[in-house]
């Protein structure tokens, strides 16, 4: 019998599926609190407001406590992702309608599993990443079509022999005493990122791949496992017990909503 597929005739369909006219934010809920939450939502605002749309800064605590709300039947620890788009309009490039929100919420599972990264091109021009548009992370999508991974790896992004990222994580490098993170066209925003450069432990600056001869440890940086050390980049074994590591892990489980 041939496999179900759903084909659905309609006048109207969701701006994020027709035009990616959307951006979203994914954070962990922890015991009710959202770390650095009015961060998350001024990015979400600047990504709508790149598509010239809007929340009203009235519905922001109400979307909070929605996101609060869904989370509480994950329990204690879950994973969100907020999502806002156009919302629903006729058929029409130039078309404009009411923001919708969609609020997605499952428990944290957390990956004991060693992190290996391998390099790997990003075949598509870079382009400013202030929010999360799902724009973006669809033409990761189509890059990742070339990319050879060896079985174990995930992706360390780079173009044109400079270091950008994780495949959906800020990178930070232990290099010549100092924590490091890309910095240029093509690196995202981050939350958790922005919080360290805040606090004076990581330094943004563009990162030639070469850096990658004198690193003594590595982290993934995202506001989903917040920080995650990582075992080997292109086969070399890193530190990843570093008491530099410890210094970033120390600083971030002294605030509220956060746990590593």
């Amino acid at each position: 019998m041939a496999d179900a597929l759903h084909i659905q005739v309609t006048q109207q369909l969701e701006r994020g599926l027709s035009y990616a006219e959307s951006c979203f934010e994914t954070f962990r809920v922890i015991d009710g609190v959202i770390f650095q939450w009015d961060k998350h939502w001024q990015r979400l605002q600047c990504g709508l407001a790149s598509f010239g749309l809007f929340l009203p800064a009235t519905q922001q605590q109400n979307i909070k406590q929605r996101c609060l709300d869904a989370a509480t039947q994950q329990g204690d620890d879950c994973l969100l992702r907020l999502t806002a788009t156009g919302g629903e309009a006729a058929w029409g490039l130039m078309q404009q309608a009411t923001p919708r929100i969609y609020i997605q919420a499952s428990p944290f599972f957390s990956s004991a599993t060693n992190i290996n990264l391998q390099s790997v091109e990003y075949n598509f021009p870079l382009l400013d990443k202030p929010a999360k548009f799902s724009s973006d992370y669809a033409l990761t999508l189509r890059a990742k079509q070339h990319w050879s991974l060896a079985e174990g790896n995930t992706a360390l992004v780079c173009k044109d022999d400079f270091l950008l990222c994780g495949l959906a994580a800020n990178i930070a490098l232990f290099v010549n005493q100092q924590w490091v993170t890309p910095s240029g066209t093509g690196i995202l925003a981050g939350i958790v990122r922005a919080f360290l450069i805040q606090e004076n432990l990581l330094k943004a600056q563009p990162c030639p791949t070469s850096i990658l001869d004198d690193v003594e440890a590595a982290v993934l940086l995202n506001s989903g496992s917040f920080l995650q050390a990582i075992h080997r980049i292109n086969g070399n074994v890193l530190d990843n017990k570093h008491p530099a590591i410890h210094s970033l892990k120390q600083c971030l489980e002294a605030q509220q909503g956060v746990r590593l």
